[in-house]
């Protein structure tokens, strides 16, 4: 197995679904911003989640709106108070999963793992600012994010995703 890569395939993938991946952990981490969070979110994730909010929460819509829901929430144009508390349960659940992470010391490995069309994953760590050169394998504990080229952008996707 060959870890050579070139300069040009490092910045290729850093800066594309990498970039997206750690600005998406920073609007999270960071920033506390649902809004930011929400636009690197791939669309077929968004309907997931709002779908598995709206299911834990049945009370909260006619189960005949569901559908119309769901995609008013990811529109971002559900009625107050639902729309708010929609938002704050997701970035809620977010920052319970990642918020611990100092996204500062957050390094990326550079290798692509693309594994279908429009779609790679990307590993975080929490190593330091240091570029590390691994010259053979080793475990190195991550977050992962299965990313997916959306109109030309790389969003957060759901592992279900469709391209």
């Amino acid at each position: 197995m060959t870890f050579d890569q070139s300069e040009d395939e490092i910045q290729a993938h850093i800066d594309g679904p990498v970039q997206a991946a750690y600005e998406w952990l920073q609007a999270v981490v960071d920033e506390r911003d649902f809004e930011a969070v929400w636009k690197l979110t791939a669309p077929e994730r968004q309907r997931t989640r709002a779908r598995a909010w709206l299911e834990r929460n049945p009370q909260l819509v006619p189960a005949a709106d569901i559908e119309r829901t769901i995609e008013r929430l990811v529109r971002g144009t559900a009625p107050e108070p639902l729309r708010s508390g929609f938002a704050a349960a997701e970035l809620k659940a977010y920052v319970e999963s990642f918020g611990h992470l100092d996204t500062d010391q957050m390094g990326a490995a550079s290798r692509p793992r693309v594994i279908g069309p429009d779609a790679e994953l990307v590993l975080l760590a929490q190593l330091g600012q240091e570029r590390m050169d691994f010259t053979e394998p080793i475990l190195v504990p991550s977050v992962m994010f299965l990313m997916h080229l959306v109109q030309n952008r790389w969003l957060v996707a759901d592992p279900d995703y469709r391209s």
